[in-house]
C-alpha cells in the first residue's frame, strides 16, 4: 500500500508549476543509475513523468519504460507530455499490487520512496520483477532533511519520512540486494542496489 491517491489526484494539475525541476541535477542522478541503450525500466511512482525523457534519452528507441502511478490524474499528465517519445507504457496501479510478466533491468523510485508504507514488502516485490543483478535505485533531488521538512508540513504525507541512507541500505541487504552506491548529502539522496543471486 502506498499513500492517498486522492491527495495526489487533487494536486496533479498544479504539480509541475509548483515543483521546479533542476534538470542538470536530475540528469546527473539518472546517469548514475547506469542504464544502457535498450534497457527495460520501471519508473515506480512516475507522477507527472519528470524522469521519462531523461530515461528515454539513454535507453533510446529500443528502450522500454513502464510508468506506474496510483494517481490517474498524475499519470494522465505524464502521458499527455511524453507518450510521443514512444516505447512507454503508462499503468495506473498501486506499485505494491502491480503485476507484470516482464522482468526489468532497472527500477527507479524518484521522489517516491517515503510514500511506500511497507518498505520491506516493496523491496521483495521489486526483487521479483528484476533480472538477475538488476538495479533498484531510490533517489531524490533534495536532501533527506528537505524531503522530511516538506512532508512534515502537509497533513496528508506528514508521516511519509525518508529514512537515513544507512538504515535503507540495511533493509536492502536483508531483502537480497547488494548496495552499490550511496549518497545522503546536502542536495540529493541516492541509493543504487543490485539484485543479489542469494537471499
Amino acid at each position: 500500500m502506498v499513500g492517498d491517491a486522492c491527495f495526489f489526484d487533487r494536486i496533479a494539475a498544479d504539480w509541475d508549476a509548483t515543483r521546479a525541476a533542476d534538470e542538470e541535477k536530475i540528469s546527473r542522478l539518472v546517469n548514475m543509475i547506469g542504464l544502457g541503450p535498450g534497457a527495460r525500466v520501471l519508473d515506480a511512482g512516475s507522477g507527472t513523468g519528470i524522469l521519462l525523457p531523461f530515461i528515454k534519452n539513454i535507453t533510446g528507441s529500443q528502450g522500454q519504460i513502464t510508468a506506474v502511478d496510483f494517481s490517474a490524474k498524475m499519470l494522465a499528465i505524464a502521458q499527455a507530455k511524453y507518450a510521443g517519445l514512444g516505447g512507454i507504457e503508462f499503468v495506473v496501479a498501486d506499485i505494491m499490487s502491480f503485476m507484470t510478466d516482464n522482468l526489468y533491468d532497472a527500477i527507479v523510485c524518484f521522489n517516491f520512496f517515503p510514500h511506500i508504507k511497507d518498505k520491506h514488502l516493496f523491496f521483495q516485490h521489486m526483487r521479483n520483477i528484476l533480472v538477475e543483478k538488476g538495479i533498484l535505485t531510490i533517489m531524490h533531488d533534495l536532501s533527506r532533511e528537505q524531503v522530511n521538512a516538506i512532508h512534515g508540513g502537509t497533513a496528508a504525507v506528514q508521516d511519509d519520512r525518508l529514512a537515513a541512507a544507512a538504515t535503507v541500505c540495511e533493509w536492502l541487504t536483508a531483502a537480497g540486494y547488494n548496495v552499490v552506491n550511496v549518497i545522503d548529502g546536502n542536495d540529493c539522496y541516492f541509493i543504487k542496489a543490485a539484485k543479489s543471486s542469494q537471499q
